[in-house]
């Protein structure tokens, strides 16, 4: 037993020594927030009422994930309070999970052990886990939904290859609770067609019709989640990175960066590329020594991946007879079909659902190139598999590691720690009903206009009122910052506690 969990448990352990920095960052602006909007007059009528549909005027939330949104800000927070080491056990848990069902379906698929490994070990250490790991909020909705994902596409596998009816029914309930952690989840039915047409035989049309006739159910409840899901609930008009941009050279940009981040580049390389692939020269500045080290090991992992595909199209194009890859190049994009549309909001943790696929056509391009040159240059093969093993190993813990001083979540949950603390040092206790009031720092720099000063940044972190009115479970608290405004007019000094917001 132990045996046969032992590549798991290598992964597992790779994962905790690059991402083991997550378990001390503290909460942050978005998770003070969804603690508020989960909480219930803690009745069972109360608790069901978090899975109904709202309009979004009604309660500030867009989009449908009762499941690993309102559900786990609200047993965990009424199990462990603000207690951060629950929440972030629970990610690693869901990620080891979704590793593990990665390994074991592409082991299905291939029947190969070292290809399965390779897949699920650069899925649970590629460096985009650092967006899905350190921002709970956007990662526990994407990791949860690509669990429920996996299992539907794992359960859909053994229905097809046991022709067992109580498999597929697992594979639609696991569909319904995907549907209810995020809405990349639209995905899977394209998903299950794509695994059921690479596993049979006979034209195009007749496979197309008779997955249409084993996922009627699946294709049925799609229609009626998206009506919900954007008709009854809806969007904020006022944030521009939520409307929807249909246009194929923005289209084909966001799934660029996509591909680039899945493979372990960081995600702030983004902010840092001018039109025409021009580099600002401060990224320099930005990431230090990890520069050329991130930049030679992508480059030398994409040469040497470039150059397995053009030996095997070369020399062995009988492999993209494979079925298999070409699921995997359907699944990539179909995956991201809910984000792609969306240029000015793009993040790596919404990859999470696509990873498999992208690590799946990765390995197979990698495994196929470098045994077909093994047969002519044994050495060669051999030394290209492990070149391209060891540099995407670089790319990531290095990627993974400046990401642990430079990704905006693991900063500002370390400053809401800091600031709590402070608060809390200075005001052990505050009378129900009191005002805290943040002052600007004297002694900060003059960043941009748009950045403001101290006081506006502990606002960004602390989210408004939320954070400390959740600390000190008071409800009716006030908080206000000297950049949004300062204190209300008629408020006297005696009933104001205040203090200086520093952030360095």
């Amino acid at each position: 037993m132990v045996k046969r969990l032992l590549p798991l448990l290598l992964i597992y352990f790779m994962v905790l020594v690059l991402y083991y920095p997550v378990f001390s960052v503290y909460f942050s602006q978005d998770d003070f927030f969804h603690f508020k909007v989960s909480q219930t007059d803690g009745t069972l009528g109360g608790f069901l009422k978090l899975f109904g549909f709202y309009p979004f005027e009604e309660r500030g939330i867009a989009f449908y994930r009762p499941l690993t949104r309102e559900v786990v800000y609200n047993t965990f927070y009424s199990l462990f309070g603000l207690n951060v080491l629950p929440f972030r056990i629970l990610s690693f848990a869901i990620h080891f999970i979704n590793i593990s069902l990665v390994y074991f379906l592409i082991r299905r698929l291939f029947r190969k052990r070292d290809l399965a490994f390779f897949v699920a070990f650069f899925f649970g250490i590629t460096a985009a886990n650092v967006a899905t790991l350190y921002y709970f909020t956007g990662g526990i909705q994407a990791l949860g939904a690509t669990m429920f994902m996996l299992l539907a596409i794992v359960s859909f596998l053994n229905y097809l290859e046991k022709r067992s009816f109580h498999w597929k029914g697992l594979s639609f309930i696991a569909y319904l609770l995907a549907l209810g952690s995020h809405e990349l989840a639209v995905a899977t039915p394209v998903l299950l067609g794509g695994l059921f047409w690479s596993r049979g035989q006979g034209s195009f049309k007749d496979r197309l019709l008779q997955g249409a006739r084993e996922l009627w159910i699946f294709i049925l409840v799609l229609p009626l989640f998206l009506y919900s899901d954007i008709k009854k609930i809806g969007f904020s008009q006022q944030e521009k990175q939520y409307q929807a941009v249909f246009s194929l050279k923005r289209t084909l940009n966001s799934l660029s960066w996509y591909a680039v981040w899945a493979l372990g580049v960081p995600e702030m390389l983004i902010d840092f590329v001018r039109p025409g692939l021009k580099l600002n020269p401060s990224l320099m500045r930005h990431w230090g020594e990890y520069f050329r080290l991130i930049f030679a090991s992508f480059l030398a992992s994409v040469a040497i991946l470039i150059g397995c595909l053009a030996y095997l199209l070369v020399r062995a194009r009988k492999v993209f007879r494979d079925k298999k890859l070409w699921f995997f190049l359907l699944w990539f994009p179909t995956s991201l079909l809910p984000v792609i549309f969306l240029p000015l909001h793009k993040s790596t943790y919404y990859l999470v659902p696509a990873l498999p696929a992208f690590w799946g056509a990765v390995g197979f391009v990698v495994f196929s190139g470098t045994s077909s040159i093994k047969k002519k240059h044994p050495r060669l093969g051999g030394m290209l598999l492990g070149g391209i093993t060891l540099f995407l190993v670089a790319l990531s813990v290095t990627s993974a590691r400046l990401g642990d001083s430079t990704y905006w979540a693991a900063s500002r949950g370390r400053l809401a720690e800091r600031l709590l603390s402070e608060v809390q040092s200075m005001y052990p206790e505050l009378p129900k009903g009191a005002v805290v009031y943040f002052k600007n720092d004297p002694n900060y720099p003059f960043v941009a206009n748009e950045w403001g000063s101290t006081s506006k940044q502990a606002s960004f972190v602390l989210n408004g009122e939320d954070a400390l009115q959740l600390f000190y479970n008071d409800p009716t608290l006030k908080v206000f910052y000297e950049d949004l405004g300062g204190i209300p007019y008629g408020l006297s000094g005696d009933q104001v506690f205040s203090l200086v917001a520093q952030i360095q």
